[in-house]
């Protein structure tokens, strides 16, 4: 059997959209997030250059980079004695040390998690391409650190389950047909685990959220209290229409004004986080209910309704919207259609329900208006396969 360490390995994470619950979250409250068929894939190539080559062409102004392995190994605080098995946060002595090497925060992400799943005992030529933009609150970093994650715990045939059937064949690629197989809960729960650690780096003190849908994927709900819980029953098959407003935002300060305000006008906040939380177990409720009857059109109205409460409630009582969601808002209203912010808002991106019986004509008129207003937009199904992997061997 050919070692994975001399194999192509190519692995793909979807991002994620929450459906209902941002902020409330935050005031304990339940927010329901799922998969999308948008996904970022990294590719594995073994070199014999002794060289971590990084090619990201989606990342502005990065390009091709290329470090010797050496160079990491002399490093003081190089994560050398790392057990595999047992996830760990990066040494902050460690990230000074890459950022006097690449001053992109991103970057130290990918290379603390290559440090960490390698020990830099392999060269790699590394390709890291995304469906998804970055920084607009789509998952884009989480489904980057699970690509990465699952992809060098493979390479090194690290299983915490000791190499299940399941694990062990996940991805091997027959006769050109690609497995869609994933790896058992107990790896997926490790890989998880790890890209958590390179989440932190990026957001300082993420949900987990974000990483745990890139990687189990379907769609969850998750609490601060309980963490996540995966919907057994998957999602109904809807239609979802993601529209960038292009306005970049900070997450960090939005959250701490949801939470300032919930502080000082406590008796004003409490009912608002109350009915969204009670938005998120409906949504549970009518995604059961649709398993029971498939009734489409008791689901669509359902959800439009939630979509536009759960909006207004976010805008104007928890005070994270912005001109430019209204204005997309407002759009997509007039051709029949409801919408609502998805994340941290104030700018960032927001998801349109569209029906089921939305034709292509349609759905061209609604981007047509929408790109002529700034915004740009994606059609994606959601509820989709969390982490997948693929293995070539190297044509010699």
């Amino acid at each position: 059997m050919i070692s994975n360490q001399d194999s192509i390995i190519q692995v793909s994470a979807p991002g994620k959209i929450i459906l209902f619950g941002e902020h409330a979250v935050v005031l304990e409250k339940t927010a329901i997030a799922s998969a999308l068929s948008l996904r970022t894939t990294v590719t594995f190539t073994p070199n014999t250059n002794n060289t971590l080559l990084l090619d990201f062409p989606d990342l502005p102004g990065f390009g091709i980079r290329e470090w010797s392995l050496d160079e990491f190994k002399k490093l003081d605080h190089f994560p050398n004695d790392v057990d595999l098995l047992k996830p760990i946060e990066c040494n902050e002595l460690f990230q000074k040390e890459l950022n006097k090497i690449i001053d992109i925060k991103g970057i130290h992400t990918f290379l603390f998690l290559f440090c960490a799943l390698t020990k830099c005992n392999k060269a790699y030529n590394i390709k890291i391409t995304s469906d998804l933009p970055i920084g607009a609150g789509l998952g884009s970093s989480a489904s980057f650190c699970v690509s990465i994650c699952a992809g060098l715990l493979k390479a090194f045939d690290t299983y915490i389950c000791g190499g299940c059937k399941q694990c062990v064949d996940n991805g091997i690629v027959i006769d050109q047909q690609k497995q869609q197989q994933q790896f058992c809960d107990e790896q997926l729960n490790l890989i998880n685990l790890w890209s958590l650690q390179g989440e932190k780096i990026m957001h300082g003190t993420p949900s987990g959220i974000d990483n745990a849908v890139a990687t189990f994927g379907k769609a969850l709900t998750f609490t601060r209290k309980n963490g996540y819980k995966i919907l057994d029953k998957g999602i109904p098959p809807l239609r979802i229409l993601i529209t960038n407003t292009k306005v970049s935002r900070s997450t960090k300060t939005l959250v701490e004004g949801v939470i300032q305000r919930s502080k000082l006008f406590p008796t004003l906040i409490d009912p608002v986080s109350n009915l969204i939380d009670t938005i998120s177990t409906q949504c549970i409720e009518s995604f059961n209910q649709y398993h029971t009857d498939k009734d489409n059109d008791k689901l669509q109205q359902t959800m439009d309704l939630m979509f536009d409460m759960n909006q207004h409630l976010l805008s104007g009582c928890y005070g994270v919207g912005h001109s430019s969601i209204d204005t997309i808002v407002s759009i997509t209203k007039s051709l029949g259609f409801h919408t609502k912010l998805t994340g941290a808002g104030g700018g960032g991106c927001v998801i349109t329900l569209l029906k089921q019986d939305t034709t292509l004509d349609q759905l061209s008129s609604l981007k047509s208006t929408l790109s002529s207003n700034g915004f740009e937009s994606w059609e994606a199904t959601i509820g989709d396969p969390g982490v997948l992997i693929n293995i070539f061997p190297i044509q010699k």
